[in-house]
């Protein structure tokens, strides 16, 4: 059976508690009482007391005395002062503050209910602060989700969307440096896509062993990994001149699929990271995760779109477009464009004599030839079957035929399928035309590529002729 809570009543030497508070039938109350001159500071730090009821004092002596007395009352124990006069409440001039004023004599029971009834409105206040607080939180980190959503939709890059979601959720969880490790899954490791901080700029374009490090744990557990530097334990991602204190590594999910970790450094200045900041952050952090693999699907559909599958080159839809774009550039700054369109000679003979799969390889390392062999802008194709192309922006007639001489002689050096066990050679006839040499347009570009390509062909093949 619960304690019945209890009242503590003071009383001076001359005055008797009845003329303060009357019990009448069963007590709903323990009420204990002192004299002012006999009581002592842990006479209010019982347990189960919940006021304490005292007469206002007109002496300014016994007054000091008895504030300083009441100043220890603990919080959340009721002050009932007691007015004098019977009948009616005066208001209390002198004196410690009370919580509630009340005329005397009062009844046990009536004082009881009200003092429960002052703890539930008590009660009640602390649960609406408590509950406005949390709404505004929740409001603040809607707010911040919005934007989070609203400024990564915006965007196509992954170190745009980066860099956009990383302003707000700073702002509401304060770092000094930051770093986003994306998953690399043909080097199978972490790279640096972006960095905050200037100790940690330099880290762009850098790599990460999977597993290593906070962001390596972070991806293989698939959940946040707090470090802090007091453990003792190293980092690889964070450099040698940076005074660290705690480093939070989330990893970026969507869809159940890791893309990669956001790491949160703090200095040895800043605050420890609460429970709280791991959760919200977990949580802004997925939209941020869902944009990055929608923009990762959408530029790998757009790759597949102008990529042939079996090269990896440029298929000949991507050689309309960007020949028409390289034309347009041209008449703008009169300025050149050449075209090189080269057929392997005899292809069909590897395919008859070494399978299918041997020619397949073959014209995959005959495309990593021709890339090796032109310029970072020159933009090279699988036009169809064994026949490539070769833009060459701001290139003559006299600089396209250097370059395909030049593939001419590394095709007709080089041994292919030696991988497979075999020694095979191959050559190429070639056909070159420029813009505005030969043509007025991208398709007489292609047209007379072809038709200088095929004059090699009947006339001895493995050599180049330029359009006419």
């Amino acid at each position: 059976m619960p304690a019945l809570p209890e009242i503590l009543l003071l009383v001076g030497a001359e005055k008797r508690s009845t003329e303060m508070v009357r019990s009448t039938g069963v007590a709903p109350a323990k009420l204990r009482i002192l004299r002012w001159d006999r009581v002592r500071g842990e006479d209010f730090a019982r347990r189960d007391l919940r006021a304490v009821v005292f007469e206002p004092c007109d002496f300014a002596a016994d007054r000091r005395r008895r504030e300083a007395l009441l100043r220890q009352v603990p919080q959340g124990v009721a002050r009932v002062s007691l007015a004098r006069r019977t009948g009616r409440v005066e208001s209390q001039r002198r004196g410690a503050p009370a919580d509630l004023q009340l005329a005397a004599p009062v009844d046990l029971r009536v004082l009881t209910s009200l003092l429960n009834l002052g703890r539930r409105c008590r009660n009640l206040e602390e649960a609406s602060k408590r509950s406005r607080r949390v709404a505004g939180q929740l409001s603040r980190h809607l707010k911040t989700m919005g934007e989070l959503l609203r400024l990564c939709s915006a965007e196509s890059e992954p170190k745009r969307i980066i860099e956009a979601a990383l302003a707000p959720i700073q702002r509401l969880c304060p770092v000094d440096s930051w770093s986003v490790l994306l998953v690399d899954s043909e080097k199978s490791c972490l790279a640096f896509q972006a960095c905050g901080g200037q100790e940690m700029v330099p880290r762009i374009g850098q790599r990460l062993g999977m597993g290593e490090g906070a962001a390596g744990r972070a991806i293989k557990s698939r959940s946040p990994v707090l470090v802090s530097r007091a453990s003792g334990a190293g980092l690889p991602e964070i450099p040698d001149g940076l005074e660290w204190r705690e480093v939070l590594a989330l990893p970026l999910m969507s869809r159940g699929k890791a893309l990669g970790v956001v790491e949160l450094i703090r200095s040895c200045m800043g605050k420890p990271f609460r429970r709280r900041d791991v959760r919200v952050l977990s949580l802004m952090l997925e939209p941020v995760a869902v944009c990055l693999e929608n923009m990762q699907l959408l530029k790998h559909s757009e790759e597949l779109s102008v990529t042939d599958d079996l090269t990896k080159l440029y298929n000949s839809r991507y050689l309309n477009s960007c020949l028409l774009r390289e034309v347009h550039r041209a008449r703008r700054y009169r300025s050149q464009v050449s075209l090189i369109f080269l057929d392997l000679d005899g292809f069909k003979n590897v395919n008859d004599n070494h399978g299918h799969l041997a020619g397949s390889r073959a014209l995959v390392e005959v495309g990593a030839v021709i890339r090796n062999m032109v310029r970072e802008i020159d933009v090279v194709c699988r036009f169809g079957g064994d026949e490539f192309t070769v833009i060459l922006p701001q290139t003559g007639p006299e600089g396209a035929r250097i370059i395909a001489d030049r593939i001419r002689c590394r095709l007709e050096e080089t041994v292919f399928l030696e991988t497979f066990s075999l020694s095979v050679r191959i050559t190429a006839s070639f056909g070159v035309a420029s813009f505005p040499d030969h043509t007025d347009s991208e398709k007489g570009l292609i047209q007379k590529a072809d038709e200088a390509m095929y004059r090699v062909k009947g006339s001895g093949k493995n050599a180049i002729a330029e359009a006419r």
